[in-house]
């Protein structure tokens, strides 16, 4: 069975529903097909703009 995992920002402007993918910041859900079946990454982003300053 596959599993959900979540990935969030830490010390954001808010806290983060990692329960659901129902979260203020509007995460984006990206499918990962597996041997042991499929799985989930819920990609929680910033409300505190950190990408913005992020150097790439």
């Amino acid at each position: 069975m596959g599993s959900t995992y979540h990935v969030y920002p830490t010390s954001d402007l808010v806290e983060h529903d990692t329960e659901s993918e129902d979260c203020v910041c509007g995460p984006t859900v990206e499918h990962v097909p597996s041997e042991n079946g499929d799985g989930w990454i819920v990609l929680h982003h910033s409300l505190d703009g950190r990408e913005m300053k992020e150097k790439r």
